[in-house]
């Protein structure tokens, strides 16, 4: 039983260092696919997130991009 619940716990585990990769990697793409003319919230959003590791969140977020 114990063994069991160690294995559930390692698949959890990796699937949210998986996930929050992919937020990262999302976050890292959204910065650099926003305009930059002018700068603004979504770009500095998304580029202090990605510097902070904050990304692995914000990258699933949507932010308006003017």
């Amino acid at each position: 039983m114990k063994d069991n619940i160690s294995l559930l716990v390692l698949i959890l585990w990796i699937g949210l260092v998986i996930a929050g990769l992919i937020g990262e990697i999302k976050c890292i793409y959204k910065a650099y696919k926003c305009n930059w003319e002018p700068i603004g919230k979504a770009e500095c959003v998304y580029t202090i997130s990605a510097f902070t590791g904050i990304g692995v969140v914000v990258g699933y977020l949507t932010i308006e991009d003017k």
